[in-house]
């Protein structure tokens, strides 16, 4: 199977799979089911075919890439230069380290989340290779596990939440950057408080022009370190504000964790969620 045929310079603000094995063909769905511009590669040719009838089967699309994802030729061909992240999801650590450290030195902007079974022996040197996140696909399967057990009603209820099709009553629960916000009254007191360095905008009115539920608040100051792994509960509430007042103020550079549904999030941003 050769690639989809594509322009790589009509290739902006995606992200990038390395690898469609179980994990990556799981990311896949995900993506597919956002309805986010992905491409995928891979070595094995029958693999690719099959993310791709399945992408096809759910209504999106996507790009494949045949080739080696260690190698600068085939992540250009992926569009590195201009993703906006990718996913290191190959078969063994080694090749995820490669991969990862390939992808830094052709983008340094770029967003890197790489996979990880020996999490004791290869965490570091794949957070030192320019990951942003590392994630062991064990520790995540052991937690989802332990939430069916003791949260079930809160793990159904987030499925469900994902799976609603019609746009106005598909739940999202993501991050929503205040730089990002395009309604008009709300874009003024933003802009107001970039130019003043002080802050006209309180919680309460993203609520009264967007309705949306900020669930919590990272503010501006807190940004800077997002690599600290294993968190313990306290540093994590000295990042977040948790469930803030209407009368919070807020800094234009904050980032607000919220929920509402996938059209509201397109109408206050102008783009998909989790999009540009």
């Amino acid at each position: 199977m050769a690639d989809q045929t594509v322009d790589v310079n009509l290739l902006t603000g995606h992200y990038i799979l390395c690898g469609a094995g179980r994990t990556g063909q799981s990311l896949v769905a995900h993506f597919c089911e956002l309805q986010l511009p992905l491409a995928v590669i891979d070595q094995d040719a029958e693999v690719l075919a099959r993310v791709s009838h399945n992408a096809t089967q759910s209504g999106a699309s996507l790009v494949t890439i045949l080739g080696d994802a260690t190698e600068d030729e085939t992540l250009e061909r992926a569009g590195i230069k201009s993703a906006r992240g990718l996913v290191a999801a190959l078969s063994h650590d080694k090749d995820n380290l490669f991969t990862t450290l390939t992808a830094r030195a052709l983008n340094p902007a770029l967003r890197i989340v790489a996979r990880v079974d020996d999490e004791a022996g290869n965490r570091e040197k794949l957070e030192k290779a320019g990951a942003n996140k590392v994630v062991s696909t064990e520790a995540i399967g052991g937690m989802r596990m332990a939430s069916e057990m003791v949260r079930p009603e809160v793990v159904r209820f987030l499925d469900q939440m994902a799976r609603v099709r019609a746009k106005d009553k598909t739940l999202r629960f993501t991050e929503l950057p205040l730089s990002k916000i395009i309604i008009p009254e709300l874009a003024e007191l933003i802009e107001a408080g970039r130019h003043s360095g002080s802050t006209a905008l309180q919680i309460k009115d993203i609520g009264r022009y967007t309705g949306l539920l900020v669930v919590a608040v990272k503010p501006a100051r807190e940004q800077a370190d997002d690599s600290a792994a294993g968190e313990a509960i306290y540093q994590i509430k000295k990042r977040y504000r948790f469930a803030p007042r209407g009368d919070t103020e807020l800094h234009h550079d904050d980032i607000l964790m919220v929920i509402g549904t996938q059209d509201k999030l397109e109408e206050v941003t102008g783009s998909h969620p989790g999009g540009e």
